[in-house]
């Protein structure tokens, strides 16, 4: 199969767009953690060694240069792949590549470096700018193409119920959690200490409840990221019920989604470290999410009258 004639150049300008933004996230990821430039810094001090004779600015300006080139590598490979292979260029596809691809590459390079990963930038950022990244390379690909362009995407997205839905449904259940744990930590004399707390764990790798942050970095930082995760399962959520209108059993796929976000939000703790879960109480971990699950729930619940109908159907609960 012959590629087309676009391809190489289409890659390489993903790739540089992609790099470019992932400069620009961690650019105000290390601002706000108040270390402004840690993050390439520390990853040019393991590309060319902390003992260099060259100068930290030109270490930096040659890790970018290296930076860039490794982008363009993986926007070219994206740009093949889906050339040849004709898989759609869509933002799922994108996400994945930058999640699993972007991430490969990251960690495969720091391990052959020799550099130590614990002092590497926290993972969750990684993974987070390495799907940003991979849907800014594959909505690139998508516009450069003959399929409709990335603000097409965009407002395909947001012409469909499911992604509207999602949205409100997420911002809805993020709220609701962020009430209960804000109520919590000011009846027990500590308001804001648990976005604080899981701030400082997430952006500063805090590893004692002695040495957690509560500021606006911390506490923002971490928000956005809870927005975020919380938005993902909405849209989820409502992709599940949507779809259950149509096939009723789906609808035990919540249940499901349910238990695993809330083996997520405990692993995720527990990686973080151990002291968090000593610190935020079990019991209000599980109202609180518990809580976000209700209204989230509650909110598709109404919004899906045909479900309920369906759902109240004797025969559909009648045994085979």
């Amino acid at each position: 199969m012959k590629l087309n004639s676009k391809c190489i150049p289409s890659g390489i300008m993903a790739g540089l767009l992609a790099g470019a933004v992932l400069i620009v996230l961690f650019f105000f990821f290390d601002l706000a953690r108040g270390e402004p430039l840690a993050t390439p810094t520390f990853l040019s001090g393991a590309l060319l060694g902390e003992e260099s004779v060259v100068a930290a600015p030109l270490r930096i300006a040659l890790f970018t240069i290296a930076h860039f080139a490794v982008f363009i590598v993986l926007g070219i490979i994206a740009a093949v792949v889906v050339d040849l292979t004709g898989i759609p260029r869509n933002l799922l596809l994108g996400t994945a590549y930058g999640l699993f691809g972007c991430s490969l590459v990251f960690y495969a390079a720091l391990v052959i470096s020799g550099a130590r990963i614990l002092q590497a930038p926290a993972w969750p950022v990684v993974f987070f700018g390495n799907v940003v990244a991979g849907a800014v390379m594959v909505g690139y690909l998508r516009w450069a193409g003959s399929e409709t362009g990335l603000t097409g995407v965009l407002s395909r997205l947001a012409g469909q119920r499911v992604f509207r839905e999602g949205i409100t449904v997420g911002l809805l259940g993020a709220g609701a959690v962020a009430l209960w744990f804000l109520i919590v930590d000011s009846v027990v004399g500590r308001p804001l200490f648990t976005p604080g707390a899981l701030g400082s764990a997430f952006l500063y790798g805090v590893a004692a409840a002695d040495n957690v942050v509560v500021s606006a970095s911390t506490v923002v930082g971490y928000t956005l990221f809870h927005i975020a995760g919380f938005i993902t399962v909405g849209v989820v959520a409502s992709a599940l019920v949507t779809h259950a209108e149509r096939f009723p059993p789906l609808f035990f796929g919540l249940i499901i989604l349910f238990v695993v976000f809330e083996t997520f939000f405990v692993f995720m703790a527990a990686m973080l470290g151990t002291w968090l879960m000593e610190e935020l109480a079990w019991w209000s971990v599980l109202a609180g999410n518990l809580l976000g699950a209700l209204v989230m729930g509650g909110y598709l619940w109404k919004a899906h009258p045909e479900l309920q109908e369906k759902l109240r159907d004797e025969v559909l609960w009648a045994e085979p």
